[in-house]
């Protein structure tokens, strides 16, 4: 995979957890913004888990 490519993944997934992330302290607890702003904070981690671990194993492997 390019390294270009993984660059912009990465780039979106810090975007959209620190986003969410700084949004957790703004949003109410009890209303449906936070539901959203908690389930695009996974999001978020999941794009920066996934982009590091295919990192990690084309170094290792590739």
């Amino acid at each position: 995979m390019s390294p270009d490519i993984l660059k912009a993944f990465f780039r979106m997934g810090v975007f959209v957890a620190g986003t969410s992330g700084l949004l957790l302290f703004l949003v109410k607890r009890d209303s449906a913004e936070f539901v959203i702003t908690v389930l695009s904070l996974c999001v978020g981690l999941t794009l920066l888990g996934l982009v590091s671990l295919v990192i990690w194993y084309t170094n290792n492997h590739g």
